[in-house]
């Protein structure tokens, strides 16, 4: 309800779809897990990237979701600026499942060695775990996978279960490339800024 809420307040625009909209994006996200590539929808290319990846799956799911870029680099930016101004992004946990997750500082985008690049990754919300873990969907290091983050336990890589077995909560999600950062820093944790949740509106038949 909280989120509907926030939609209703801050939007007058949403795309038309069909009831299960937020049901097909995820089966669409986690059908395409382990792919090398995004694919074409009906002679439509996405880029083999993260953002091209949740403009595959949106599009397919029955929302374009160039229409609402704004000012940015292009890309997760300019989502995330588009969605920034309607008021469609949010903090506050838990996030629904279909909605978008925003990343900082997952790669060098500006190549100066320093760990200051805003908005350099996206993932789409796919279910979750134990101890509140979230786990989400993205295209990254050439491959479509599903990896975990866990904003009650920002520092935690995993918990050791009863069986010895290990619990992952939070995925790396940057490659250590001898930076001198500490190991947890490289957590998908580190990295979070924000989810965002496109809103939507059935269609009348």
């Amino acid at each position: 309800m909280r989120i509907l809420i926030l939609f209703f307040l801050f939007s007058s625009f949403a795309f038309s779809v069909t009831e299960n909209f937020y049901e097909k994006v995820v089966k669409i996200a986690k059908e395409s897990i382990g792919l090398s590539y995004v694919p074409n929808v009906k002679g439509k290319n996405f880029t083999c990237d993260c953002i091209g990846f949740v403009r595959y799956v949106y599009y397919s799911a029955g929302v374009d979701i160039t229409q609402i870029f704004g000012n940015g680099r292009g890309g997760v930016s300019s989502l995330y600026d588009g969605m920034e101004k309607r008021g469609w992004v949010y903090n506050e946990f838990p996030p629904t499942v279909g909605d978008l997750i925003f990343f900082d500082n997952t790669f060098d985008a500006n190549r100066n060695r320093k760990w200051d690049d805003e908005l350099t990754h996206i993932g789409i919300i796919s279910g979750f775990g134990k101890h509140n873990t979230i786990f989400y969907i993205h295209y990254a290091s050439g491959k479509v996978k599903e990896d975990r983050i866990n904003l009650s336990y920002p520092n935690t890589h995993a918990f050791r279960q009863k069986d010895g077995n290990l619990y992952v909560i939070n995925s790396h999600l940057r490659i250590n490339r001898g930076e001198g950062y500490s190991k947890k820093e490289y957590l998908s944790s580190s990295f979070f800024r924000c989810f965002g949740r496109i809103p939507v509106r059935v269609k009348n038949e």
